[in-house]
């Protein structure tokens, strides 16, 4: 792993990445939930490297200043954690996504892996850089539709790559009205995609440290999003 600075219009934003012994290969970006960049999601991006992807994994939360790793299980670590999440916004991720695909992208094909809010932006980013990003798995994301207008359900309308979404059906962040509504714009819209509802998982339901890990759906969406990068980007 080597830690890239990437000069943002917001700032210097570091980038952990896994690169293969060529760069002609895939990108995979991995776009981190609301607790931030940590050793989990370290794992995860050594984890698609040896599958034999070049992986980017940006701290988003650079911005604020925040570069060490969240305590979520805290009352401190979790408010800290609400804060950043709140500052966050899609319009800053497109941004940051747009100079990391010009620095990284080496012309190859990008896919994307994110997780709660990370889930949502690759949604967001799948259909805002529709001729980079050729696959994007959403893990129970949050935040799937909204008022606003770049809602994930509404900027996802002009993606061109591959989707696979993975919703806990007991995901108060992804309630069974939102998520319909996004299936039918990913209809509509004529998007390859696959929408799968995770019966009795719960959100977070991907990282070991969380009380709401689920090892079976854990598998599941990891085997999944293996077999969404090897169409899309192989």
């Amino acid at each position: 792993m080597q830690t890239h600075i990437i000069r943002t219009e917001s700032g210097d934003m570091p980038v952990a990445c896994f690169d293969t012994a060529r760069q002609d290969t895939p990108l995979v970006v991995l776009l981190m939930d609301a607790i931030g960049i940590r050793d989990e999601l370290r794992d995860v991006a050594r984890a698609l490297n040896a599958e034999g992807y070049r992986v980017a994994l940006p701290s988003l939360y650079y911005r604020e200043g925040h570069f060490e790793d969240l305590d979520f299980s805290t009352p401190e670590g979790q408010q800290t954690v609400m804060r950043l999440y709140g500052g966050l916004s899609h319009a800053m991720v497109r941004s940051d996504m747009k100079v990391l695909l010009a620095s990284l992208a080496h012309d190859q094909p990008v896919g994307l892996l994110g997780y709660c809010m990370g889930g949502a932006n690759a949604l967001v980013l799948a259909g805002s850089f529709p001729a980079y990003i050729k696959a994007a798995a959403a893990i129970h994301p949050g935040g799937i539709v909204s008022d606003a207008a770049d809602s994930p359900h509404r900027a996802v309308k002009s993606a061109q790559g591959e989707l696979y979404i993975a919703i806990a059906d007991q995901d108060p962040y992804a309630s069974a009205e939102q998520v319909a509504t996004l299936e039918r714009e990913l209809q509509e819209s004529g998007i390859r995609y696959t929408l799968e509802c995770y019966s009795g998982a719960a959100h977070g339901f991907s990282f070991s440290s969380l009380p709401s890990y689920n090892a079976q759906a854990q598998a599941r969406y990891w085997n999944a999003s293996l077999s969404l990068f090897s169409r899309a980007l192989n």
